[in-house]
């Protein structure tokens, strides 16, 4: 076998000679395959990500474990983590987003939290391929999720014909667990038994991280298909409670899900994190079919499997615990002291090599001050947008109907949002809001990922992403407790899609470092590029916040006719990267680059003001704008109920940057008359400006400036287009 086989780089093969002192045979070599793989040693991107805020008063762990976790209140932590499976749901959408969804819920538990939310951030082409495959991601979200009793409570999904090749499917896991529930791949101790838990391995998966997700397509590779997994969530969940229930009873030393690159990945990182050695018997793995070689056991990424390293004395208890669910609960090998990993089949030794040559050394490409530095700098020759169209009635319906705009309802009415009995508010808003029972506090859980920002400044919109998700907790009132982040990019090995991975990752840790909220873990997934074309630089951010009163979240709608509407913390005028530009502009242009400290200041206010009694109604200006804002707010609020509104720019043309200008950190806030001077008093004191919109009225209309009007029927028949429509 050659090093190339297992996608590793003559330099890399040389490397691994030089560490182990002779030339690997073709089982070791696999296991270095897999893990120096881009995807599971993040060799081009870790070097960044240890540049990202990553500590604050909130955070129990921070990167470098399955997920990160912060705490809610003094007896309860979350666990949360985003994921990615880009590549195996373009090769075979349903099973590629179903195995998502399992793999970073087993991530969660593997934390020893209990799932309780799901969101995707999802991202397609404009043809019609990309419908079908939206169709197929879709359904494998909600076929996994809905299955294993886990709500689908939140989402992002856009549409560039960039992704028509690499789709992105990007899967965020919330969980809970008590603190006496602590547990990670830190604390194996030897002479502790290694146990694997859950299905039996087959030949699924093999080489998924180490070449599917690990290098660019080329159009029409049917090969693939057997590298993407199949999920079992009816087998999820009887792992996920055997798995927790051997947590809560303390029969778990240590807990490492099996996902990339399977049994390899599972055990090297449980060494590596312990600082042990262990010692596997692969006669003992159960398989789902005779003749499996001691690579294929090894590599496979068959689902639904976890890896417990359990006390001599306690594994009887365990076994007890898993045979009311019929699952399989099998030794496979011991913990050892040192750092070296031992493979035995039919009595030989067929592999020996030391954890941290697997998992510490792995090549990582070096990021200085230096380079660090210029990620920031203004982009060169950006691009501009073409001239502003005056506002018109038939504009905003034609940016009502654009895919990136149009309800969602399609895809998250698939999903169960409800189930659990936490969520208060699903998909339907801005951020998700969940109970937490057994504590007075709630949860608000929101995702961001809007790549057209990023198009033509990859830094601007790596902060346009942290000020989104933000300014959606905001709106709720809740206190941000940590973040996740998604990272997708091109060929890193080319300089302009490292180049923009980087200015994406630095944009992300400067809005993150303004605001003070940590990123406590995430995801890397390159080689997003299909016949020499990279998709955007896209980062999906998941913000996960503490609300006081969770029961009842903030109205995001007006609720009755005379109360007033204001803009909060309106953006200068322009529309560079917004969904507007880019439908009548055919390609995306720079967006002003936000002030971090003003958006500071302004998500402050605002989540101290929705928490005012004086607040009716508040929401996050979102994709589209304002325009395509109100006419949400206008969807969830009685039928009978409008809009007169005026705006203060002169020109035709400046009504339409301030109807369509998509800018974080805008938000439009909803009192009663009485309440008026409060509300401009509350952000005045704070030096965040606003702007009166208009009022409340009767007759089920949208009006500016007693010139433009549009029926509410007129405005969500636009809006509620459907995704079919889009290729047709």
């Amino acid at each position: 076998m050659r090093a190339e086989d297992v996608g590793l780089t003559a330099a890399e093969y040389n490397r691994i000679v030089e560490l182990m002192g002779r030339e690997p045979n073709d089982v070791e070599l696999g296991l270095f395959g897999a893990l120096w793989s881009e995807h599971c040693s993040y060799k081009n991107s870790k070097g960044l990500l240890k540049r990202l805020p990553n500590r604050g008063p909130h955070v129990v762990q921070g990167p470098g474990a399955n997920a990160g976790v912060v705490a809610l209140d003094d007896n309860f932590e979350l666990a949360f983590k985003v994921e990615s499976h880009n590549h195996p749901s373009y090769v075979e959408p349903v099973q590629g987003a179903a195995t998502g969804v399992g793999g970073i819920l087993r991530d969660i538990i593997a934390m020893g939290a209990r799932p309780m939310a799901v969101a995707d951030l999802l991202r397609f082409g404009r043809d019609g391929h990309s419908i079908k495959l939206l169709q197929g991601v879709v359904a494998g979200v909600g076929q996994y999720g809905n299955a294993i009793g886990i709500p689908t409570v939140t989402g992002d999904v856009a549409f560039a014909q960039g992704y028509a090749k690499n789709p992105l499917v990007n899967v965020l896991a919330l969980g809970i667990r008590r603190r006496e529930d602590r547990i990670g791949a830190s604390t194996a101790q030897p002479g502790q038994l290694l146990v694997l838990l859950g299905q039996r391995t087959g030949r699924d998966g093999i080489h998924g991280a180490s070449l599917l997700a690990s290098r660019d397509f080329e159009d029409g590779r049917e090969d693939l298909r057997p590298t993407v997994q199949v999920g079992d969530p009816f087998l999820g969940k009887l792992l996920m409670e055997v798995t927790l229930a051997a947590v809560h009873a303390g029969l778990a030393g240590a807990l490492q899900d099996l996902g990339a690159a399977g049994l390899t990945s599972a055990v090297a990182e449980l060494c590596y994190s312990s600082e042990v050695g262990a010692e596997l018997h692969l006669d003992r793995v159960p398989l789902r079919e005779p003749g499996l070689s001691a690579y294929d056991i090894m590599l496979s990424e068959t689902q639904e499997r976890m890896l417990l390293a359990v006390d001599e004395r306690r594994l009887q208890e365990l076994i007890q615990l898993a045979e009311p669910f019929e699952l399989l609960c099998s030794v496979i090998g011991r913990v050892v002291e040192g750092s070296a990993l031992t493979l035995r089949q039919e009595e030989q030794v067929v592999a020996e090599v030391d954890a941290r040559w697997l998992v510490g050394e792995a090549p990582q490409r070096p990021v200085d001050d230096v380079l660090w530095n210029e990620l920031s700098a203004p982009v060169e020759e950006a691009r501009v947008p073409a001239a502003v169209p005056n506002l018109s009635v038939s504009l905003l319906l034609n940016v009502l109907g654009d895919a990136d705009v149009r309800d969602r309802k399609p895809i998250y009415r698939q999903y169960d949002s409800m189930i659990q009995t936490n969520t208060v508010r699903g998909p339907e808003g801005e951020a998700a809001v969940l109970r937490v029972k057994g504590s007075p506090a709630g949860i608000a859980l929101a995702v961001a990922g809007p790549a057209r920002w990023a198009a033509a400044d990859a830094y601007a919109g790596g902060q346009g992403a942290v000020l989104a998700a933000l300014a959606r907790l905001a709106a709720v009132g809740a206190e941000p407790l940590g973040m996740t982040d998604g990272v997708n990019a091109g060929n890193p090995d080319k300089s302009d899609s490292y180049r923009a991975m980087a200015s994406l990752i630095r944009g992300v840790a400067d809005a993150a470092e303004a605001a003070r909220v940590p990123v406590t873990g995430g995801n890397v997934s390159l080689h997003n590029e299909t016949d020499g074309r990279a998709i955007w630089p896209t980062v999906m951010i998941g913000a996960v916040g503490r609300l006081l009163d969770p029961t009842h979240p903030l109205a995001e709608t007006w609720q009755q006719v005379g109360q007033y509407l204001y803009l909060i913390n309106p953006s200068p005028l322009d529309w560079g990267g917004s969904a507007a530009q880019i439908m009548l502009d055919g390609e995306p242009g720079a967006m002003l680059r936000p002030d971090l400290a003003g958006a500071v200041r302004a998500l402050s206010a605002v989540a101290q003001w929705a928490r005012a009694d004086g607040a009716v109604a508040l929401r996050a200006i979102g994709v589209g704008g304002l325009g395509a804002t109100l006419v949400r707010m206008m969807a969830a609020g009685r039928p009978e109920l409008g809009l007169d509104m005026q705006l203060a720019e002169s020109r035709g043309q400046d009504k339409a940057l301030r109807l369509f200008n998509e800018s974080p950190a805008q938000w439009v806030a909803v009192v009663s008359p009485d309440d008026r001077h409060s509300l401009e008093s509350h952000f005045l004191e704070r030096r965040v400006p606003v702007l009166t919109l208009g009022q409340v009225t009767e007759g089920g209309q949208l009006q500016i400036d007693e010139r433009y009007r549009w029926a509410r029927t007129d405005l969500l028949r636009a809006w509620r287009r459907s995704y079919e429509e889009e290729s047709s």
